[in-house]
């Protein structure tokens, strides 16, 4: 689920959240992989929002192996305050991952399709954070899928309503507005991690 995703550039973050200029090179990229460095939004001390990097995929802050753990670039909401993995995150170091979109492929036939907010602004993904070693990691919230969405994959990211984002970095309630989305299929370009550009979104 969400192994890929389109992420936008510092400008357009600002832009959203109201953000003072910050000097952050971020780059609109259509094909965002785990293990890449991405954009997060999260408060620091005095309870401002702010524009911070980590690496996709989240390595707790008491990993002792000298590889990172496998499949942790996405958090189950069901197993996350459980799960050692995933628990202290949700505890104390939740953030937002802004998200032009992501891709999903169909599980019967591996057709990819391309999902984005409707009215065209940047989704609020809700992402777990981890600090260890000097370096910030994260991870994607996922949940059931739900209504149309559900005939793509099983799976879907928390995309944050605007008026629960707040919420969700304060107190880590988590709600989903699947309504506002919409999605479409996109060619198999996208299939090559290596794939890059708008044509990424074009539909099939």
């Amino acid at each position: 689920m969400c192994g890929r995703y389109v992420a936008p550039d510092t400008a357009a973050i600002e832009r959203q959240w109201k953000l003072a200029p910050t000097g952050a090179g971020f780059e609109r990229r259509f094909n965002v992989a785990p293990a890449a460095d991405v954009p997060i939004l999260r408060k620091d001390k005095a309870g401002h929002l702010v524009l911070a990097s980590a690496r996709w995929g989240l390595v707790p802050h008491w990993w002792s192996q000298p590889r990172p753990p496998r499949f942790n670039h996405n958090a189950r909401i069901e197993e996350a305050a459980a799960k050692p993995m995933w628990r202290d995150a949700l505890q104390r170091w939740r953030c937002l991952m802004p998200a032009l979109g992501w891709y999903e492929w169909r599980e019967s036939d591996k057709q990819p399709y391309y999902f984005s907010r409707a009215d065209g602004r940047i989704a609020a993904l809700a992402g777990l954070l981890s600090f260890r070693d000097g370096q910030l990691t994260c991870a994607v919230l996922s949940t059931e899928a739900c209504g149309p969405l559900a005939d793509v994959h099983h799976r879907m990211p928390v995309a944050l309503p605007f008026e629960s984002e707040n919420d969700w970095l304060e107190s880590g309630k988590a709600q989903c507005d699947w309504n506002a989305l919409a999605f479409h299929p996109v060619r198999r370009l996208v299939n090559s991690s290596k794939a890059e550009g708008p044509g990424l979104l074009e539909p099939a």
